[in-house]
């Protein structure tokens, strides 16, 4: 391993055992990965047991936005390629996904109800759960329901950002307006 890091060039910096104090970086990466799984995993209707593919997601996630010690994103860094973002949905969202069964008759549903959960690893696919027989597909045939909760909660809420300029500071103030989305049962109930 030695011979190794020196071929390569790199300097290997050994911490103190049982000091964790002197390995900051890493504590403060950790805490963060832990701190997204967290809210991942509370915010969506899927089961704590599916963390892994949370901390996976939270890795992917990071490895593609900048860095602060870095005015570059470690994808970029290690690809030297501007990594793109439009492929980002969010984690535990419903989905209607068609996964490859090559023996399907004519007449049956081709499309599964099941959640988003991750990227592909080794393609251009995502991962899903389906939670009818709990398991993990991965395909690329998918359409996702990110404005839509399966469980059903109450009023969908729109959060809306005015920007706003003051003068003397040189700081810009986002206030944040709330605005209540009138959903289909209530507008059946008072028409206007």
């Amino acid at each position: 391993m030695f011979f190794f890091l020196k071929e390569c060039s790199i300097v290997p910096q050994y911490t103190m055992p049982g000091k964790p104090n002197m390995n900051g970086v890493a504590k403060r990466r950790n805490q963060t990965l832990k701190d997204m799984v967290r809210s991942m995993i509370s915010h969506s209707t899927l089961p704590e047991s599916l963390w892994g593919e949370a901390l996976k997601t939270a890795i992917y996630i990071l490895n593609r936005v900048p860095n602060k010690a870095v005015n570059k994103t470690p994808y970029e860094l290690w690809t030297n390629k501007r990594p793109s973002l439009k492929h980002l949905h969010i984690w535990g969202c419903p989905v209607e996904a068609r996964p490859y069964k090559p023996h399907v008759r004519k007449l049956d549903s081709r499309t599964i109800s099941c959640y988003f959960v991750g990227y592909a690893e080794h393609s251009r696919g995502y991962k899903f759960y389906d939670p009818t027989s709990r398991s993990i597909f991965e395909t690329g045939n998918a359409i996702f329901l990110e404005d839509v909760k399966f469980g059903g909660e109450g009023n969908i809420m729109n959060v809306v950002f005015d920007e706003e300029s003051i003068i003397d500071n040189d700081q810009v103030f986002i206030p944040i307006i709330i605005q209540d989305t009138i959903t289909e049962q209530d507008n059946n109930k008072n028409p206007p």
